[in-house]
Order: structure tokens, then sequence, then C-alpha cells
């Protein structure tokens, strides 16, 4: 029995392991119950997994307003994976009013604390000119950054940059390398991309991109284990 002056970490932990069944039979009665006393005293990590826990319908019925109210209390503690999903709500328009320069606010806000999420999504707006003026250069480091830390769609378009001369020299070496990453990632795209250049030799002839190829972003990367028990395709 956990009391009422058990730290707020205490608390998150033991929620946790009721939500994921970690030595205790599953319960997300009494995970929502720890996470909510963790979150009403003011714990980030427990006002995400509400969050979370509302944007997925898992242990509460669905509602993308109260996931947004959780996001944002954890966000404006400077919680990068609230900031993240704050920024997808907005960008989506689900339990808040979309936004997109919202959107591109906390997704920078989560992109500078090392977010490989909100940084794919950040270097994207910067490539498409969504919210912000199209900067080839900024989309660059960006997709850079989110693609060392391991996002397959960051490799991906990263891939595709260097396979055009997008910005850098032109580089099928090197696009291969991004595309094989991603691609073993289970990326679709970045598996035919590969494939076309193996097709075709690293000297081949390369395909130019347009703004379309840079709208896919077929949702997010899981990013910590808190986001993998949530969903299947994770964040």
């Amino acid at each position: 029995m956990l009391l009422e002056f058990d730290t707020t970490e205490v608390l998150c932990h033991r929620a946790l392991q009721y939500f994921e069944g970690d030595g205790v039979t599953v319960d997300c009665e009494e995970a929502l119950r720890l996470f909510s006393l963790a979150a009403e005293r003011g714990n980030p990590h427990a006002q995400l997994f509400l969050g979370l826990m509302s944007e997925y319908g898992k242990g509460v019925a669905q509602d993308y307003g109260m996931a947004a109210r959780w996001y944002r209390m954890a966000a404006e503690q400077g919680d990068a994976d609230a900031q993240c999903r704050l920024g997808g709500l907005y960008k989506n328009g689900k339990g808040v009013w979309k936004d997109e320069a919202e959107a591109v606010k906390w997704y920078r806000m989560a992109a500078e604390q090392g977010n490989a999420v909100a940084g794919r999504f950040l270097g994207m707006a910067y490539r498409i000119g969504k919210s912000v003026t199209t900067d080839a250069a900024e989309a660059l480091k960006w997709f850079r950054l989110a693609a060392e830390e391991g996002d397959c769609y960051a490799q991906y378009f990263l891939g595709l940059m260097y396979e055009a001369g997008d910005c850098v020299s032109q580089n099928p070496r090197e696009a291969a390398y991004w595309f094989k990453l991603a691609a073993d990632q289970g990326n679709s795209d970045a598996q035919h991309s590969l494939g076309l250049l193996h097709k075709n030799g690293a000297g081949g002839k390369v395909k130019t991109v347009g703004s379309r190829q840079w709208a896919v972003g077929r949702g997010m990367l899981a990013v910590g284990r808190r986001k993998k028990v949530l969903s299947a395709e994770g964040r």
C-alpha cells in the first residue's frame, strides 16, 4: 500500500508497474490513480503519461483535450517528450485549435533538447515552409540531428537530400548510408530508395526531390519506454 507521503518518483514507478504488469497484475485503474497522485503534485513524467493515456484511450476514455492539458503542464516544466506531443496535437488540431506556428514552437523547444521526433518534424517544417520560411540548410540541420538520434524517417529524408544534392554535395554513397540505416528499421520508402540506388549503381542517375516527397512523415517513432507501451506506432 502506497502512502500519501511517498515521493512522486515512487508513485510514478509503481504506476508504470501496474500499467505494464511488471511484477504485478495489470491494473490500469490503479495505474491511473497513482499517476494522478503524482501528477497533481507536479511530477512532469506523471503528467506526460496521463497525457499519453488520454490521447490513446489507455485506461481512460480517449480525450484529446485532456491529453493537451496534461501535456501542457509537463511541457511548461521543460519535459521534451511532452513538448513534442503537444506540438503534435497543434499540428493535427486534436484537443486544441489547429495551429502550425504553435506546433513549430513546441517542436523547436523539444528538438533543442535532443528530441528526435520533434527534430524530424521541425526539419520537415523548414523543408516545405510550414509556418517558417523554407530553408533547406535548417532542414538539413534538424534532419541530421534527428537521424543521428536514430529516427528512421529523418534518416530517410537526409538520404533524399544527399541523393538529390539538396543543400549538400550530391553523394549517392552517403544517401545509401542513411537509406540503409532507415531501411534496417523497416522504413519501406528507404528500402525502396536503397534498392534503386543499388540497381543503378553508386554513380547512377538520381531523382529530384519535390515537396510531396517531403510531406510523407507517416507517424512517429516510439522514443523511450514510456511511449512503447502505449502505441504500436509510437509517436
